[in-house]
């Protein structure tokens, strides 16, 4: 496909035509994700997540600049929450990291969530597929924040970033739902609001109770993104966390989980496809629904029979296609 060599050749114009093709899942899409696959690997994946509010737009546009600046390739993926009508995202981030696109060595997309809970569709780990495959080197994953949710970005970054911010009352509550077991590192932005020692403090406290079986301690840096202060220091952490992983075994039994997690998901979405396609040709729960003495019989029952006359369909027909 022309797109995909001028894409992989550098052509940013082409790169874009290509992940519209990828997240739209585009007839062909798959044939291209299974080209590009021995290509990806090299990249490494930071995902920044957190609540509203608290600034994680801005820091990644901190953290770009400094990786440019040390001749990285940087990719951005910055997932918006999904409109309910269209699917579509808001954009707002891309349009807020706008400065940054004068650089060539820079890619900045706005990606929907698509509805998923934790904000990382298989849509958006398809497309740091094809930012790795292109050459970036450096991809950022900025999620959308909805606070307890936003676990899911351990399953697809290399280094999980939680960014919090003092006096925003949920977010305590938000660590000991389940973000303490997400974060590699914890960043506090805005830390020139009153009671940031004192939230630092209680963070450290949590941490010293539930960090004490893991061999990475997530540290705790602190920023202000508006002026680029503690930048820096969070840059070498995230860095000090991936040699670190590099060196540990960790690294590997959790990429291996990873993986498994995506087959499985993969195999999910390719059998409710093929059950979309049996309702459509095959068979019409609307008839069932409609027909009183079917519809006497019980959701259960009626579930039963419509999985048993699922799985002969497929004994009947050929394998499935990617």
């Amino acid at each position: 496909m022309k797109i995909l060599e001028e894409a992989l050749k550098g052509s940013i114009r082409s790169l874009g035509k290509l992940i519209s093709f990828i997240e739209n899942e585009s007839p062909g899409f798959l044939d291209i994700l299974k080209s590009i696959y021995p290509l990806t690997g090299k990249a490494k994946i930071i995902g920044i997540t957190g609540p509203p509010g608290v600034g994680k737009s801005t820091l990644v546009s901190r953290l770009a600049k400094i990786y440019l600046e040390k001749n990285d390739t940087v990719g951005i993926l910055a997932v918006d929450p999904s409109s309910p009508i269209s699917g579509g995202s808001l954009l707002g981030d891309r349009i807020r990291m706008s400065h940054l696109f004068p650089s060539s060595n820079i890619f900045v997309r706005s990606l929907s969530s698509r509805g998923t809970l934790g904000g990382i569709s298989q849509a958006t780990m398809n497309v740091a597929r094809v930012l790795d495959a292109a050459g970036y080197n450096i991809i950022i994953i900025e999620t959308v924040g909805v606070g307890q949710a936003e676990v899911e970005i351990i399953h697809v970054a290399d280094t999980a970033v939680v960014v919090l911010a003092a006096g925003f009352g949920d977010e305590i509550q938000a660590l000991k739902a389940g973000l303490m077991e997400v974060a590699d590192i914890f960043v506090v932005n805005k830390a020139d609001l009153p009671d940031t020692s004192k939230y630092v403090n209680t963070i450290e406290k949590i941490l010293l109770k539930s960090s004490s079986k893991k061999s990475w301690t997530p540290p705790i840096v602190k920023t202000i993104a508006l002026t680029g202060q503690g930048c820096d220091e969070l840059v070498k952490k995230i860095d000090e966390h991936y040699e670190f992983c590099k060196e540990n075994e960790s690294l590997i039994n959790e990429k291996r989980k990873r993986q498994l997690r995506e087959i499985k998901r993969l195999v999910e979405q390719k059998i409710k496809e093929e059950i979309e396609v049996f309702f459509e040709r095959e068979y019409s729960l609307e008839e069932i629904i409609n027909n009183d003495q079917q519809r006497n019989k019980g959701p259960y029952v009626i579930a039963e029979e419509v999985l048993n006359a699922f799985w002969k369909s497929q004994q009947r027909s050929k394998p499935l296609k990617s």
